[in-house]
C-alpha cells in the first residue's frame, strides 16, 4: 500500500482510539457554602493538639502492631501485585527454548539402524499493538484500584487512631468516675457515723440511720459496675495496639482527664472536604477504576493487532550449536477481529457501564454522608461546650450547697433528708462533670476523624502523579 494512502488510514484509527475514551461523570453533588454551624479555631494537623503523651504513645503502638492495618497493608501488596499484572501487557513478551532430538531408522540394505541427533534453541517475541487503548485502559483501572486501596489504608489509620483515642478517653472518664464514686462512699460514711452518733444520742431516730445506711449501700452498688467498665476499656485499647488482656497499659493515675486539652477545630471550607477526607478519595478512584474498565471493555470490541518474531539456531552436534548452527528467523502480523462470541463482549460492556453507574452512586452518598457527618459534628462540639460550661457551675455549687447542709445539720437546722438530697445533687454534677468533659473530648475526636484527620494526600500514594 502507497505510504499516501497508509497515513489517513492510521489518522483514521488512532482517531477512533480517542473517541473510545470515556469521560469521567461531572461533580454530582455540589458541596454547601459554608457550615451551618459557625466555628473558628485552629487548623489541626495530628494528634498533638490533645496534649497527651500517652495518647501519642498508644497511637503509636497501634501503627506498629494492630492486626486490622497489617492486614490492609496485606491487601495493598495485592493490589501493587495486580497492577504490575496489567501493565505487563503494554510490554513486549519474550521467551527463550531449547530442544534435543535423536531418532533411528533402519536401514533395509544392511544390518543395522541408522542414528541421527539435531539440537535446536530459539528466541520468540510478541508484541501486542494497543491501538484502541485497551491494554493502558486496563493499567490505569489497576493503577486506579490501587490507589483506592491506599485511600483505604489511610481510612483505616484514621480510624484506628481515633478508636484509640476514644477508647483512652473513656478509660479516664471510668477512672474519673470511680475515684469519684469512691470519694463519695467515703464521704457518705462519714456522714453515716455522723449520724449513728447522734442517733446514740438520742437527737435522732432510726429511720434516719437507715436511709444513710441506704445511701452507702447504693454507692457501694456502684463500684463494680465502674470497674467492669474499665477493665473492658482497657481489653478494648490492648486489642488495638495488637495485644491481649495481659498487655501493659499506661497508668490512668498518671494522666487525669482534666488534664487533656479538648483543642478548637477549624472545619475549612466544605469543598475542601473533597480533597481531606480518604473515604471520598477512595470513592472517587474506584469510580475511576471503572471508567477505565469500561473503556478497556468497549476496546475489546474491536480488531487486535498481533506482532511476532523467532530467531532460532539448529545443529546435529551440539557442540556446533553455538559455533557454527544453521538460523533461521521468521516476523509475522496477525489481525483478529471478534465476530461471534454469544454476546459476551457486548454484555461486559453493560456490566461496566452498569458498574460505573453504581459507583458514581456510592461517590454521591460518601459525599452527602460526609457534609452531613461534619454537620452532626460541628453541632456536638457547639452543645457538648455549653453543657460542660453549665454543669461546672452546677458542680460548684453543688459543692457549697453540701458544705452548707452539713454544717446546719450539726446544728440541727434541717433534717436528715434534706442533707441526702445535697449529697446526691453533689454526688450527681461531679458524676455528670465528668461525663461532659469525656463527651467534649469524644466530639472533638469525632469532629477530627470525620474532616479527615490532618493526613497528608501526597504522602499517601506515589501513584497519583505517575503519568
Amino acid at each position: 500500500m502507497p505510504i499516501k494512502c497508509l497515513i489517513p488510514l492510521l489518522v483514521s484509527l488512532a482517531l477512533s482510539a480517542c473517541a473510545l475514551q470515556t469521560p469521567l461523570p461531572e461533580q454530582p453533588i455540589a458541596p454547601p457554602t459554608q457550615w451551618a454551624t459557625e466555628s473558628g479555631g485552629a487548623d489541626i494537623t495530628d494528634w498533638t493538639a490533645w496534649q497527651s503523651a500517652q495518647l501519642q504513645s498508644l497511637q503509636q503502638q497501634a501503627l506498629n502492631a494492630n492486626l486490622d492495618l497489617a492486614g490492609s497493608i496485606a491487601r495493598l501488596r495485592q493490589a501493587d501485585a495486580q497492577l504490575q499484572q496489567s501493565g505487563a501487557g503494554l510490554l513486549p513478551q519474550l521467551s527463550a527454548g531449547v530442544g534435543a532430538n535423536r531418532s533411528d531408522s533402519e536401514r533395509s540394505d544392511s544390518d543395522g539402524n541408522t542414528s541421527r541427533s539435531s539440537y535446536s534453541g530459539n528466541l520468540n517475541a510478541s508484541y501486542e499493538v494497543d491501538l484502541w487503548g485497551r491494554l493502558r485502559a486496563e493499567r490505569d483501572a489497576g493503577r486506579a484500584s490501587l490507589l483506592a486501596n491506599e485511600f483505604d489504608h489511610a481510612g483505616l489509620l484514621l480510624t484506628i487512631e481515633a478508636s484509640v483515642a476514644s477508647t483512652w478517653f473513656q478509660r479516664l472518664e471510668t477512672r474519673r468516675r470511680l475515684q469519684l464514686a469512691e470519694d463519695s462512699l467515703a464521704n457518705a460514711q462519714r456522714v453515716l457515723e455522723l449520724v449513728e452518733n447522734r442517733y446514740r444520742l438520742g437527737a435522732i431516730n432510726s429511720l434516719e440511720v437507715s436511709q444513710q445506711r441506704t445511701l452507702v449501700a447504693q454507692l457501694q452498688a456502684g463500684l463494680p459496675n465502674l470497674r467492669q467498665q474499665y477493665r473492658q476499656q482497657s481489653n478494648a485499647l490492648a486489642l488495638l495496639i495488637g495485644q491481649g488482656p495481659d498487655a501493659e497499659l499506661p497508668d490512668t493515675a498518671h494522666e487525669l482527664l482534666a488534664d487533656v486539652q479538648v483543642p478548637d477545630i477549624a472545619p475549612g471550607l466544605p469543598a475542601s472536604l473533597l480533597q481531606r477526607r480518604p473515604d471520598i478519595r477512595a470513592s472517587e478512584a474506584r469510580l475511576q477504576a471503572a471508567n477505565a474498565d469500561l473503556t478497556a471493555a468497549r476496546a475489546a470490541l474491536y480488531p487486535s493487532i498481533q506482532l511476532t518474531g523467532q530467531y532460532g539456531a539448529q545443529s546435529l552436534a551440539l557442540s556446533s550449536l553455538v559455533n557454527n548452527p544453521v538460523t533461521t528467523w521468521n516476523l509475522a502480523a496477525g489481525l483478529s477481529q471478534p465476530i461471534f462470541q454469544g454476546g459476551r463482549l457486548r454484555a461486559r460492556v453493560a456490566q461496566t457501564s452498569a458498574r460505573q453507574d453504581e459507583l458514581l452512586i456510592d461517590y454521591q452518598r460518601t459525599l452527602l454522608s460526609a457534609f452531613i457527618d461534619v454537620d452532626n459534628a460541628l453541632s456536638n462540639v457547639d452543645q457538648t461546650r455549653q453543657r460542660a460550661e453549665h454543669l461546672a457551675t452546677t458542680e460548684v455549687e453543688a459543692r457549697r450547697a453540701l458544705e452548707l447542709a452539713e454544717i446546719r445539720y450539726r446544728a440541727g437546722a434541717i433534717d436528715l433528708q434534706t442533707l441526702l438530697d445535697t449529697q446526691r445533687t453533689w454526688y450527681s454534677s461531679q458524676d455528670n462533670l465528668a461525663q461532659v468533659q469525656a463527651a467534649r473530648l469524644q466530639a472533638s475526636v469525632d469532629l477530627f476523624r470525620v474532616l479527615g484527620g490532618g493526613w497528608q494526600a501526597s504522602t499517601v500514594s506515589y501513584l497519583e502523579n505517575r503519568n
